[in-house]
């Protein structure tokens, strides 16, 4: 069975995302600790503006971060700085609206015990499905498979961190200028080493509406000519970076793959 925290942030206003939660993952055999996720929409402007690098952000980004984005990057790194300030090896991170599998208990065991190649995350889950292509490393169970994706897959529903990969996310992200989950995809600029498994062990719940806002995907550009000009060659930059990285890193595993067939 998984021997290490299982951490899900939900707001204290979400009672029922709370119980869901909890019934699912005790379906599963699994004991969830709670963790009070921060609500951005009531942070006083100072303290968000003291946090986000606003200007930083609009030279990499097309529209500023919402107050609920803010409050969501410090939900995720306050059980990070938890991880760290408690010495645990590795935790199970999760949103609070997630619908487990059967899946997900044998998965969770197959990472505890079984032999890995090295990483830092495990991406569990993601609240869309989009399709990504991946490449396999190894079976965990009779279904899943641990594998590595060719891109970033934006959304932290669920995943798997080890305390030296909270370690150095927390070196990184600060001052905040990204939402959470596409800061901890950004594997080429802080090293984190990120694999996932398929078929996903979580899914989201389609009962529950994001807290975070739609906002954040409307189609409309801010900030000024030199900013946008400046998120056109750092997007270059990015683009080019990511795809060096997930090369040496598929190499890697194939080296990994054949050292232990």
């Amino acid at each position: 069975m998984w021997p290490h925290p299982i951490f899900v942030i939900n707001l204290k206003t979400s009672p029922d995302r709370r119980k869901i939660a909890a019934d699912q993952l005790k379906g599963a055999g699994l004991t969830p600790t709670f963790v009070d996720a921060v609500d951005g929409r009531k942070l006083p402007a100072a303290e968000i503006a003291a946090l986000v690098d606003a200007d930083g952000r609009l030279r990499r980004a097309p529209k500023p971060l919402n107050a609920a984005e803010v409050g969501c990057y410090l939900s995720h790194r306050g059980v990070l700085e938890r991880i760290v300030a408690e010495g645990l090896p590795q935790a199970l991170v999760m949103e609070d609206d997630l619908l487990t599998t059967p899946e997900l208990a044998a998965v969770l065991q197959a990472v505890a015990t079984q032999d890995l190649p090295p990483y830092d995350l495990i991406k569990l889950g993601i609240s869309s499905d989009r399709a990504k292509a991946f490449t396999p490393i190894r079976p965990l169970t009779a279904t899943s498979t641990l594998v590595r994706h060719h891109n970033v897959v934006n959304s932290n529903l669920a995943y798997v961190i080890t305390k030296a990969g909270a370690e150095r996310f927390l070196n990184y992200g600060a001052p905040i200028r990204y939402p959470v989950d596409v800061a901890m995809n950004r594997s080429w600029s802080h090293g984190l080493d990120i694999l996932a498994v398929r078929p996903w062990p979580v899914l989201p719940n389609p009962d529950f509406a994001s807290t975070i806002g739609d906002e954040r995907f409307e189609d409309r550009e801010a900030g000024s000519l030199g900013q946008r000009l400046e998120r056109r060659v750092r997007k270059a930059y990015d683009s080019l970076a990511k795809r060096l990285d997930a090369q040496r890193r598929l190499k890697r595993d194939a080296a990994w793959v054949r050292s232990h067939s």
